[in-house]
Order: C-alpha cells, then sequence, then structure tokens
C-alpha cells in the first residue's frame, strides 16, 4: 500500500479527509504508516468488542480535549452503526468521570480547608 492508498483508506473510514494525515505524509510519510500500524496493533485485540473500542476512543478523545479526534472517533461510530444514544451515554460517563477528578487531584486542598 502507498501513502495515497492509505490515507483514501482513512479518508473511507472516517468519511471525510484526515487533514493532520495529510500534512504529516508531506512531511514524513513514514509516520503515517507508523500511526496506521499503531492503530491496528490496538484495535487487533479480540476480548473487547470493535464497538466497545471505539466508544473508549471517543470518551478518551473527549476527556483530552481533542476536538479533531472527537469529532473524528464519533463519524466513525455512527459509520459503523453506534446510535445516537450510545454516544450519548458515552459523553455523560465521560464528563462525569473527568469531572470527578477534580475532587481527586483537589485532595491535599480539601485536607488543608478540613484542618482550617
Amino acid at each position: 500500500m502507498n501513502i495515497e492508498q492509505l490515507l483514501q483508506a482513512m479518508s473511507n473510514e472516517f468519511g471525510g479527509e484526515p487533514e493532520t494525515m495529510k500534512i504529516l505524509s508531506q512531511l514524513n510519510e513514514q509516520a503515517v504508516f507508523e500511526h496506521a500500524a499503531n492503530k491496528n496493533f490496538a484495535m487487533a485485540g479480540e476480548q473487547v468488542p470493535a464497538k466497545y473500542k471505539l466508544l473508549i476512543s471517543l470518551a478518551v478523545s473527549a476527556a483530552l480535549g481533542s476536538e479533531r479526534c472527537t469529532k473524528t472517533y464519533t463519524q466513525v461510530a455512527l459509520n459503523k452503526g453506534i446510535t445516537r444514544e450510545e454516544l450519548m451515554e458515552t459523553l455523560l460517563v465521560t464528563r462525569f468521570v473527568k469531572a470527578t477528578t477534580v475532587f481527586s487531584d483537589a485532595t491535599p486542598a480539601l485536607k488543608i480547608i478540613l484542618e482550617k
């Protein structure tokens, strides 16, 4: 597979042009192939269904604040038949878990407040 074919395969999967990968291919084609290989490796396991892997990818992207990846994983999930309701529930759980980290990260501050 050459770089044009790889970018086309990404475009087909994402439902749009993989802009970042296209730019990266102009700077370092091998990095795009490495990215694709890493994705294939991460998604190849059989213990977690592909649907869950997409929902995990969406959750992590949203929690990390990556708008581009969140949009891409949402589009891929919809293309693969994941429902709006499943996507929304995933985002609600993600929001809860991320919000919970505020208290966890603030444990030292909570201790100081408690001691005063």
